[in-house]
């Protein structure tokens, strides 16, 4: 372990000292308790996936090997794995960090991820509510496989990040544009495609927001349809895909399920037959119990059990209503994860690859979720106090008679 290595791990905790109360002030959270514990599970998280990587093998090793990238070469390729060795080229070529150090850098920003959905969460939701007794948060933010896929060397991480910077910018789009460019400029080079589902979700988010003035509605659609529009074609290059045709999208779905499905036969499904309901089920709550190969399918099946209980809770005609009144925030996350879950499910054959492509969309369906039964619960609040009051005032001149 070299110089630069000691430098960079005794750098991440002060970084993170610094990052906690520093974001927490700009969204006005004043108890951060939780998020050190957060940082602590997301460590432990961190050096479990570095573990795993060295002894099964993966693309993260493949992201911190020494590699030329020229500016020419970059610019040829493009965004995916060229990106990531362009990301990384500073870290590996010049400064010649461990593999190690390397993935202690991912942990920190995958936090960062972590540190702004749930800042976001305490602004959006301001009532806790219990389920089978245990409070939904923050303990819904300490599912394993959130930090398992956000923690190590990769796309998912970074594209984690992405997610959750996006999130927390847009509490506040004009003041906090910074962030909004950073998480897109980001995500497009690595997974444009989620680039476009971010400003097509929070577009439509923005433009159905109840209470934004006519103005800020059209400015900020907008901003998010010319960035679709001018980044468009290279998305389409990015997925080669010739046009947005039905027969298009049907061929690149099957290659997709085909090229993912092979040499993966513990983990595969076979859901080209499936309709589409059920894919999109397959792709959200699956692996359940009867699809355990190894160790992680049980944390992942237990994952998948709990998200599936406080889906089926939510599940009925009223939580359209409350979509309608919901913040612009909660209506582009859910409109993020309905896109991403359709658009993945039809393209994915692998249930470890479904785990990590589903991961960025999994806080944005925890929050709505969340926001869902908080909702409901003030609503109930809400009628029994007035129950309450509307019950006293009839006792009281029965009272005054007597």
């Amino acid at each position: 372990m070299g110089i630069f290595d000691i430098i960079i791990l005794l750098l991440i905790p002060y970084l993170v000292k610094i990052a906690i109360p520093y974001f927490s002030r700009i969204a006005e959270v004043k108890n951060t308790r939780w998020l050190y514990y957060l940082w602590y599970y997301h460590v432990f998280f961190g050096v479990i996936f570095m573990l795993y990587v060295q002894v099964f093998g993966g693309d993260a090793l493949g992201y911190w090997r020494v590699k030329e990238v020229s500016l020419n070469e970059y610019l040829e390729l493009g965004q995916g794995t060229a990106f990531m060795h362009a990301f990384n080229y500073v870290f590996v070529n010049v400064l010649k960090l461990s593999f190690f150090t390397g993935s202690m850098i991912y942990t920190f920003i995958g936090f960062l991820g972590v540190m702004f959905f749930y800042l976001s969460t305490t602004n959006l939701v301001k009532t806790n509510v219990k389920v089978y007794g245990y409070n939904v948060f923050p303990y819904i933010f300490f599912l394993p496989n959130l930090h398992f896929w956000s923690s190590g060397v990769g796309k998912d991480t970074l594209v984690f990040f992405c997610v959750g910077l996006f999130l927390f910018s847009v509490m506040s789009p004009l003041r906090r544009s910074l962030g909004i460019a950073i998480a897109l400029i980001l995500s497009y080079n690595i997974r444009p495609h989620i680039t476009i589902f971010l400003l097509a979700s929070f577009g439509i988010g923005f433009l159905f927001d109840n209470k934004l003035k006519p103005l800020q509605k059209l400015f900020l659609s907008l901003c998010m349809i010319s960035v679709a529009a001018f980044i468009f074609d290279d998305v389409m290059r990015y997925l080669k895909l010739e046009d947005v045709s039905t027969e298009s999208v049907e061929q690149f779905s099957d290659k997709r399920v085909y090229n993912l499905s092979r040499g993966h036969t513990g983990s595969s499904v076979d859901i080209s037959s499936y309709p589409l309901p059920l894919k999109v089920f397959t792709f959200l709550f699956r692996p359940l119990f009867f699809d355990i190969h190894n160790v992680m399918g049980v944390f992942a099946s237990v994952e998948n059990l709990i998200m599936l209980i406080l889906f089926i809770k939510i599940l009925n005609a009223k939580t359209l209503k409350l979509l309608k009144q919901a913040p612009y925030q909660i209506k582009g996350l859910f409109f993020f994860f309905l896109i991403g879950s359709i658009a993945f499910s039809t393209s994915l054959g692998n249930l470890g690859i479904m785990m990590r492509q589903k991961n960025m969309l999994v806080p944005g369906m925890l929050i709505f979720m969340f926001w869902v039964l908080s909702v409901r619960k003030e609503i109930f609040q809400s009628r029994l106090l007035s129950k309450m009051i509307h019950d006293q005032h009839s006792v009281q001149p029965s009272q005054k008679l007597n």
